[in-house]
């Protein structure tokens, strides 16, 4: 009995002193501390204490090889393929490399290294692991969710445009390169089957001649018959295999395309082959969908340079313009070039990091991936000028009128110089081979992202990955069916324009400050000591604290700024839809201010003033879990009733 009472004693002693501490920092009856006292007490950390361990055993990547093939991987995609090249181009050629280097270094570079650490320590899905961070942060890793599924659903229709031309390259001659088919119009043109001695088509009449014998009004009618001709390549995507002229615009998007929505089924089941156990599959798939790429790229440089006409195609792509640096437009379109090829912020790489042991050094996994992207994006470069120099010569036109960025690089003209090669069959394949591939490396990421975010908040879907998997794939099949339809494409064109900037930039702004300011530097930099045995250098915390958020800021302004018209053809997308797609845009983001009010309202204590609960939103876990230990083990800790950490 003694020792039951001296137990109780013991009990009601610990919990006399614990409910003391509280009531003196309620009452603020001790000394206040100055805004430097609780600023050191706020940031300083002697060890962070581990994150809480998953309930469900988390799988890892079989070796390193497979992490860093898969992160390459994700990184060098479609973008590298055909818009870097036009990009480099069009905003100044060699002079673009300027602005692109060290956007590369102050943003590319140190975001993936952060979300590469930060899913290695957490090891759980983006928004479990923001909601780690600070409940109010939450609403990142679930704004990150919205934009990666809608970047999923139009980049994974374009990869099956790719399969529907791969099937069509299995013949002699390339359909793409022919007018006599029944889709053709009269204006069709084969203009790359015309031998370049034969001045006989209307594409390379003489002019003065043509002066001579009609009237200017008829000269004026012939040069517009000229201008209007239109390649069997352009209407061999747009008629043929997306029917587009059947609709109308978005108003009116035509029936759905049978063969493009069977091209879209096999993406899907592809994908649900390679993916659907997890890393463990995944990790298998990337050595060819990582490596082909490169392989396919040095072969079509090959065949490239020895065309004739490809040495100032080359010249023309590298040639420096250094007075387009003047204008900020250059500027933001090497920005955006950096999100839109390394990702950050849709969640993927902090997914990857998140199957990999703590220890992983991650460091030099982002400067690999990083100098693979630039690599791609390079030898992309080479081998589609190379082309388009060629094409140039050929039509006895220049550069810039052959081609425009996007679709009409990969699906038009493209394909439109390999139907000239010797062996068009096997180029056609093998360049349709590694479009595929560049988009199903980005796919992969970006369906691992959305369920491994969904699955670490629901653990019922981790413990039934392979039903929960297929049923995501079946909802993202009927989510693409408007996509697949015979206008889908401006479908497609209107998500890859209204799903990613500013809200993707806005996403990665907030990543930086919660790791940098809520979490803490000097939190983050000790983990990343502890972890990996080196801390990040004054660079990495200079970027992450301050140059990351500002220079995002300012290339939002910037977004807003330079907005072009969206059109496709001639079809200008109407007013209506481009305020659409910015409230669109915006909705995205409405998750991170929702979880913010979430928070104010369900871990604020009322009982203290306005400032002092909006204070304590962006206290992050950690030092809560350190001051509630502390209390516990009946440590003297008390602070200013100030302190954003006073009721904990």
């Amino acid at each position: 009995m003694d020792t039951i009472e001296g137990s109780e004693n013991i009990q009601e002693s610990e919990e006399t002193k614990k409910l003391t501490i509280l009531t003196n920092i309620n009452n603020n009856t001790h000394r206040k501390i100055s805004a430097t006292e609780q600023l050191v007490i706020l940031t300083r950390s002697a060890l962070a204490l581990p994150p809480p361990s998953p309930t469900v055993p988390r799988d890892l990547w079989t070796n390193k090889a497979e992490f860093l093939l898969s992160v390459i991987g994700y990184v060098v995609d479609l973008g590298n393929v055909w818009r870097f090249p036009y990009v480099c181009y069009d905003n100044g050629g060699g002079a673009f490399l300027i602005p692109y280097m060290i956007f590369l270094c102050v943003i590319g570079i140190p975001m993936m290294y952060l979300e590469l650490f930060l899913g290695q320590f957490y090891r759980c899905g983006n928004i479990t692991l923001w909601g780690r961070i600070a409940p109010s942060m939450k609403g990142i890793g679930i704004a990150s969710f919205l934009i990666v599924t809608a970047v999923t659903l139009f980049y994974t229709t374009i990869i099956a445009h790719a399969v529907f031309y791969l099937f069509s390259s299995f013949r002699e001659v390339m359909p793409w390169s022919l007018c006599s088919h029944t889709w053709n119009t009269h204006l069709c043109s084969e203009r790359m089957r015309i031998e370049n001695e034969s001045n006989d088509t209307i594409e390379q009449i003489n002019f003065n001649e043509i002066n001579n014998f009609f009237s200017l009004n008829q000269t004026q009618k012939m040069n517009s018959i000229i201008e209007s001709k239109i390649s069997s390549a352009d209407e061999y995507y747009n008629i043929y295999m997306l029917g587009i002229n059947n609709s109308k615009g978005l108003t009116d998007l035509g029936s759905i395309k049978i063969d493009l929505l069977t091209c879209l089924i096999s993406i899907f089941v592809l994908m649900y082959m390679c993916i659907y156990r997890g890393v463990k599959s995944t990790g298998k798939a990337v050595y060819v969908t990582a490596t082909l790429p490169y392989i396919v790229l040095i072969i079509l440089l090959i065949q490239g340079l020895h065309l004739k006409g490809s040495r100032s195609g080359i010249t023309y792509f590298l040639r420096p313009s250094f007075n387009r640096l003047k204008d900020m437009k250059v500027w933001y379109s090497a920005a955006n070039q950096i999100f839109f090829t390394l990702g950050p912020g849709l969640s993927v790489l902090t997914t990857y990091g998140s199957y990999n042991v703590s220890s992983n050094n991650c460091y030099y996994d982002a400067l690999i991936a990083v100098v693979a992207n630039f690599a791609a994006s390079f030898l992309s470069g080479f081998v589609v000028f190379s082309a388009l120099g060629h094409m140039s010569w050929r039509l006895k036109k220049k550069i810039e009128n052959v081609v425009d960025q996007g679709p009409s690089l990969s699906f038009i003209a493209y394909p439109e110089i390999l139907a000239t090669f010797k062996y068009p069959a096997l180029f056609s394949i093998l360049f349709f081979l590694m479009v595929i591939n560049l988009g199903l490396d980005s796919d992969f990421g970006g369906l691992e992202a959305m369920y491994t975010a969904l699955s670490d908040e629901y653990p019922l879907l981790k413990r039934h990955r392979k039903s929960g998997m297929l049923i995501m794939c079946c909802l993202l099949i009927i989510a693409c069916l408007p996509t697949v339809t015979q206008g889908g494409n401006y479908i497609v064109q209107f998500l890859d324009k209204f799903s990613t900037a500013p809200a993707l930039m806005l996403v990665v702004m907030m990543e930086a400050i919660a790791a940098s300011w809520v979490y803490g530097i000097n939190n983050l930099v000790n983990d990343i000591r502890t972890q990996l045995g080196f801390a990040p250098n004054r660079f990495f915390r200079l970027a992450w604290t301050v140059l990351c958020p500002v220079i995002i800021i300012i290339l939002m302004i910037l977004a807003l700024t330079y907005s072009d018209e969206l059109k496709y053809g001639d079809y200008i997308f109407p007013s209506w839809s481009i305020i659409f797609g910015w409230c669109l845009n915006m909705c995205f983001i409405l998750p991170i201010p929702i979880v913010m009010l979430y928070a104010f309202i369900r871990y604020t204590d009322s009982r203290n003033s306005l400032k002092q609960r909006f204070y304590l939103l962006f206290v992050p876990d950690i030092t809560k879990r350190r001051v509630k230990q502390q209390i516990e083990n009946g440590t003297n800790f008390t602070m200013s009733s100030l302190s954003p950490i006073s009721h904990v």
